[in-house]
């Protein structure tokens, strides 16, 4: 079972004034602060989901400030602080292409990656790995200076051939959210289960921050590589493809996760308010 990795822009002021600072400010159930920054930048507004966006953030910060020490940091607060900045701006999505397996092995290309212990100083006090190693998870941060010196570094050549190993397919997509970082001087944290495309039924797909703010470049190669794929195993089995009929729609799982346990469960995505529609993905890959 693979991973399904976003790719989240984010300056490390960002992370502060985005997360971390409003924590203690959530512990005194003050969000005015946090409602501030919803506003200032238009949080949802693509499609009226402003209400919902500010519940979700409010829920995330909620359930950060209730994280005891002794939680991984990776499993807790970083996680939420990737779906913190999916409320804020775009976000990038890989099926695989976890950089964080490239960072255990190498040290070259752990050396463009900045960990939390240096971003936080004293105030970090969870443990933390700086890498992915489950499901629903934070992984590394790229900062601002080395998304740089990434990118030249594979223009150059010197590790083009890690980041296709890495990537595969899905490279393009990995390197259009470094461009998107450099340009706007920020670096590019990674974390998985942000979002859980099923390709093969997207109405099923599960978003744990803003579903449009995701570029949908990675779930499109996703999602045409496991229709491929399918269609060459009903081949072998002697069917007609053309006979199995696949739904290809969404449903937007947005908004609060649940309050933190001892070891905190991945948010599960709220019932909906409204009746069903057929989801902008679904109207971007066709389907009934």
């Amino acid at each position: 079972m693979g991973f399904d990795v976003t790719w989240h822009p984010i300056s490390q002021e960002e992370m502060f004034l985005w997360y971390f600072d409003r924590l203690e400010e959530a512990r005194r159930g003050d969000y005015t602060a946090a409602m501030s920054f919803a506003e200032q930048y238009r949080m949802g507004a693509a499609d009226g989901s402003q209400d919902s966006c500010r519940k979700g953030y409010r829920g995330m910060l909620e359930q950060g400030a209730g994280i005891p020490p002794d939680v991984p940091f990776d499993k807790s607060h970083s996680f939420l602080l990737a779906m913190v900045q999916g409320l804020f701006r775009t976000y990038y999505y890989t099926r695989g292409g976890i950089y964080s397996g490239l960072a255990e092995m190498d040290p070259a290309m752990a050396s463009y990656t900045l960990p939390f212990q240096e971003i936080l100083g004293a105030k970090l006090q969870n443990p933390v790995r700086n890498r992915i190693y489950e499901n629903y998870c934070g992984g590394v941060y790229i900062p601002e200076k080395e998304v740089s010196r990434l990118l030249e570094d594979y223009e150059s050549g010197k590790v083009e051939a890690p980041l296709r190993q890495c990537f595969g397919n899905t490279l393009p997509v990995f390197l259009k959210a470094l461009l998107h970082a450099k340009k706007e001087r920020l670096g590019l944290l990674e974390a998985t289960e942000v979002l859980e495309p099923n390709p093969l039924n997207l109405e099923a797909t599960v978003c744990r921050s803003y579903l449009r703010n995701c570029d949908l470049g990675g779930v499109k190669i996703y999602a045409e590589t496991a229709r491929r794929q399918l269609e060459e195993a009903i081949r072998r089995g002697g069917d007609d493809p053309a006979g199995v009929q696949v739904a290809r729609q969404v449903r937007r799982e947005e908004l609060p996760p649940e309050p933190p346990a001892k070891e905190p469960e991945p948010p599960a995505p709220p019932e909906e308010a409204a009746p069903k529609k057929k989801g902008f993905l679904g109207r971007l890959f066709g389907g009934n």
